[in-house]
Parts: C-alpha cells; sequence; structure tokens
C-alpha cells in the first residue's frame, strides 16, 4: 500500500526517478509558458547518515540530455579528488531559442532579467535546487557549443548567479557574431572576482572556431582584471564532441585542486591539516568541510605508519566534524590502543558501541575491539 501511495504522490508532484539519487523534475514554468524539466543527480554519500548535515555545491548543467549521463558520472566517480556536488541538469529542447545571447536585431541583450534562460534559471530552477536540497552558496555553470556561448553571456550579464563558468567549444562564430565586438566594446565586464575556463578542440568541423577562440583569449589577455582567474586552452587531440567530456574533467579538477591532503605531508606538522582546509575555505569562497571517507582514510593511514600524534589530533577533528558517528571513535581507540593507553582505548570504544546501536555489523565489530582491549587491561 505504500508502494502505492509513493507512484500517486510522484504522479501528482510531477517527478519522476529511478532511485532516489536520480530524479527528474517537470517545472511549469511561468518564464517560458510550457513544462521544462530538470534532472537531479545526487551524491553517493547524499542519503547517508553521516552526511545528514552535509551541503554540496552545485553544477548547472545545459543541454541535459546530451550531458547529464556523461558528466553526473563522471562527478560522482572523481569524488574525494575533487569535492562531492549535485549535478542538475537543465533540459533546453529548442538549442537556439534558448541559449542564443541575441535579440531580434542581432544585439546582445543586455538586461539578464530579458534573456529567458537565465531568468529561469536565476528565478526557478535555482530556488528550487534550495529548497529541495542541502545546497551550500558554491555553484559552477558548464555549457558546451550553443551552451558555452551561453556560458560566456552569463558570466558577462550575471556574473552573481555562479561562482564558476565553464565554457566548452563556445560557438562564438554563431548567430549574429556579436557577443566577441561586445567583449570588446565593454571590457568592464571582465573585471569580475570569478573564475572562468574555456576549452575548445583543434580537430574542429567550424571554419572559425579556433579564430574566434584566439581572439577571445587576446581580448581575456588584454581587459582581464585581476580578480578574474580564468584559462584558455586548446585542445589539440579533442573534437567538438570529445571537447564536452574532457574539457570539463580538467575544468572541475583545475576548481578543486590540491583537494586531497596526505599523511605525509601532515607527518611532523599536525597543524598543516588545517591551514589545509582553511586554504580551499578562502579560495573556494565556502567551509570546506573535509568528507567522511576521507577522513577515513587519512587516520587510517597515520595510524598504520605510526605517526600517533598526528593521528590524535586529525581523529579529534574528525569527531568535531561528525560528532553522532562511531566510525571516529573506534579508529581513536585503536591510536589510543597503539599509544599503550587501553583505558582511554576502551572509553572510546565503548562511545562507538553506545553510537552504533542501529547497525549491527559494526556493533559486534566494535564489540571484538573491546574485547581485544579489555584482554590488553
Amino acid at each position: 500500500m505504500k508502494q502505492v501511495w509513493l507512484v500517486i504522490l510522484l504522479l501528482v508532484s510531477g517527478i519522476g526517478w529511478s532511485n532516489e539519487r536520480e530524479v527528474e523534475i517537470e517545472i511549469t514554468s511561468t518564464v517560458f509558458e510550457e513544462k521544462r524539466k530538470v534532472h537531479i543527480s545526487l551524491p553517493t554519500g547524499y542519503f547517508d547518515r553521516v552526511n545528514q548535515d552535509r551541503r554540496y555545491p552545485v553544477l548547472y548543467l545545459t543541454d541535459a540530455r546530451a550531458q547529464m549521463t556523461h558528466t553526473a558520472s563522471m562527478i560522482h566517480y572523481l569524488q574525494g579528488g575533487i569535492s562531492e556536488m549535485i549535478v542538475v541538469g537543465i533540459e533546453t529542447p529548442s538549442r537556439s531559442r534558448d541559449f542564443s545571447p541575441y535579440d531580434a536585431d542581432g544585439q546582445v541583450i543586455v538586461n539578464p532579467a530579458e534573456h529567458s534562460l537565465l531568468n529561469f534559471i536565476r528565478t526557478e530552477v535555482k530556488p528550487l535546487v534550495a529548497r529541495r536540497y542541502r545546497t551550500n552558496s558554491f555553484a559552477l555553470l558548464s555549457g558546451h557549443s550553443l551552451g558555452g556561448l551561453f556560458t560566456l553571456y552569463s558570466m558577462l550579464t550575471a556574473p552573481e548567479l555562479f561562482d564558476v563558468y565553464i565554457a566548452l567549444s563556445p560557438a562564438m562564430g554563431w548567430g549574429s557574431k556579436n557577443l566577441l565586438p561586445f567583449i570588446e566594446q565593454h571590457p568592464a565586464r571582465l573585471k569580475l572576482d570569478k573564475t572562468l575556463i574555456i576549452a575548445t578542440e583543434a580537430d574542429t568541423p567550424f571554419e572559425q572556431q579556433i579564430p574566434n577562440f584566439i581572439r577571445l583569449r587576446k581580448s581575456l589577455d588584454a581587459h582581464a582584471g585581476p580578480q578574474l582567474n580564468w584559462q584558455a586552452s586548446l585542445y589539440e587531440a579533442e573534437d567538438h564532441m570529445t571537447i564536452a567530456h574532457i574539457g570539463l574533467y580538467d575544468a572541475v579538477r583545475y576548481v578543486f585542486r590540491n583537494w586531497w591532503i596526505t599523511g605525509e605531508r601532515i607527518k611532523g606538522d599536525k597543524l598543516k591539516f588545517d591551514a589545509h582546509y582553511q586554504g580551499l575555505s578562502e579560495r573556494l569562497g565556502y567551509e570546506v568541510v573535509p568528507e567522511f571517507n576521507e577522513m577515513w582514510g587519512l587516520t587510517n593511514y597515520l595510524v598504520v605508519k605510526a605517526y600517533l600524534e598526528e593521528a590524535e589530533y586529525i581523529v579529534n577533528k574528525w569527531i568535531q566534524y561528525y560528532p553522532h558517528t562511531a566510525e571516529p571513535y573506534a579508529m581513536l581507540s585503536r591510536v589510543f590502543m597503539a599509544k599503550e593507553s587501553p583505558q582511554r582505548a576502551l572509553e572510546a570504544v565503548n562511545e562507538a558501541i553506545k553510537l552504533s546501536v542501529n547497525d549491527t555489523r559494526q556493533l559486534d565489530r566494535l564489540k571484538r575491539q573491546k574485547d581485544k582491549i579489555q584482554y590488553a587491561l
């Protein structure tokens, strides 16, 4: 009966999904005056108890039907090397209409409120995602081809919407071709505290793609403000389709560079852990909290290598970040046993057992760990 009611609820709400992490939402858009779909792909651990208080950056993606599947799988595969992210794919059924930055006269639409897709994202998509999911303040926009043109246009006219703009093979030679002259005539629009990543292919079917790319790069060289963190890369071995995947891979790896800190870097100076995450937080503009599995891997390495002072310090950080989980207390118990402090190890494992009352497998493992400690006493 519960399953029947769930199906009814999904039909009424206009939501369908293949599983709880992959959701399709139909929006009755007041901007477009028609129904539009967005696709949501959540991080693999989004519903895990340990992550119940975590908030995530959001990658917004145009051309959802073409780009969502490969992008979401790549982003979730890379977690740990980059931030876990919510991926939001926006369906754009009329690409030339939706993406065009030009009015009927071929001029750039200067007021973003007059651009339907931008207005749809600003007033309907982003608020919906913020209401339904645990998001933080960091947002990225990625688009390919005409979507890349739209991404560039979005940064120039509505820079407040996103922190990172990723333009993959932007079709600057499409339509009236007026976006490049617009950039050259309005260099102040490049004085931004944002990240812009442009990637285009050398193996291209479009005659003006590379000349336009070089022209855009010259404008950025000449006019970009010091706070605009930008890259413009020409990929010799890629074509117009492969750049959509390879370019985005490189872009997110760059945005979340130096994400992981190793045990060897912490050895002898445990405060490097704090400095690392403080540096990431300052660079990205939001508080970066180490992921649960990252904390496990780091502390396990420190214990195995017998870097025990560092291990104890990091485990206590882990407890601060995830106070209601058993694993850090179990690891702390291992640290105390290695430091030949079985009484403190017993106290830690007892705390882990208290937090594992609903996990039979974990409880059995912890009780075996406790038996070994009591034997040592």
